[in-house]
């Protein structure tokens, strides 16, 4: 059986991860993920032109086992790359692809770090399933979606661990959580501070939104609150 990790396991143990990581002197609000992988976690990181069928698969931990459909020199090959490789598409070095980059390579390294606590689990979108157990086609799509679920949960705590989230809100916001009007409505102030947080974290803005979210640094209002605030009589925008 395999036991995955929660949330709040997720956000303890990734917490203690970058600390280790940055040491005791002051950090900065950007984690050098690439560095924190390739010399903290010891995982190789390598990118190659993928010629897998699925074009949305764009990063690959390898278990040492499956393999990866690659393009090079002109031909598709079937590679097999060492346990714990991680495998970027050369897509991700063009120009404005940092952000998904760091996300990529950050949502890779959940799978090692979830292989790393449970033999049972396998990294990589590659899985290695029980072959003694016959799984239904529902069990197989809620098991696959909860190791992508679980490995975007520990990317986003590797990339905006509590401790740094708190000292982005400090240091944009006072220490406040930010407003935010019905459930997606955010006023002109609010959206600044989100591209300034955003930038420095080196995260998307969307990214953001949903780990501010999950660690209740939202101050939740009443729409009708931003329209009286924010529209004029008649509809024109402040």
């Amino acid at each position: 059986m395999t036991n995955y990790i929660s949330r709040a396991e997720a956000d303890e143990l990734c917490d203690e991860l970058i600390r280790q990581f940055m040491g005791d002197t002051d950090h900065e609000l950007c984690v050098d993920i690439d560095c924190f992988v390739t010399h903290y976690l010891r995982c190789p990181v390598v990118y190659e032109n993928f010629a897998e069928d699925d074009p949305d698969k764009i990063g690959f931990a390898s278990d040492g086992v499956q393999p990866l459909r690659v393009r090079t020199n002109g031909r598709t090959l079937e590679q097999v790359y060492p346990q714990r490789t991680i495998v970027l598409d050369r897509v991700l070095l063009n120009p404005g692809e940092e952000y998904r980059r760091r996300f990529t390579i950050a949502h890779e390294a959940g799978h090692i770090i979830a292989s790393r606590m449970d033999p049972n689990v396998h990294a990589g979108f590659h899985r290695v399933h029980d072959e003694c157990r016959l799984y239904t086609a529902e069990e197989l799509r809620q098991r696959l979606n909860i190791a992508e679920w679980q490995a975007n949960v520990i990317a986003a705590a590797l990339l905006m661990p509590r401790f740094i989230v708190k000292d982005a809100l400090v240091q944009f916001n006072g220490g406040r959580r930010l407003p935010v009007y019905g459930s997606n409505i955010f006023a002109v102030r609010e959206k600044v501070i989100l591209q300034k947080m955003a930038k420095s974290l080196g995260v998307s803005h969307t990214a953001l939104i949903i780990r501010l979210r999950d660690l209740d640094a939202l101050k939740y209002h009443d729409l009708s609150e931003f329209i009286d605030k924010e529209l004029r009589p008649g509809g024109v925008m402040m």
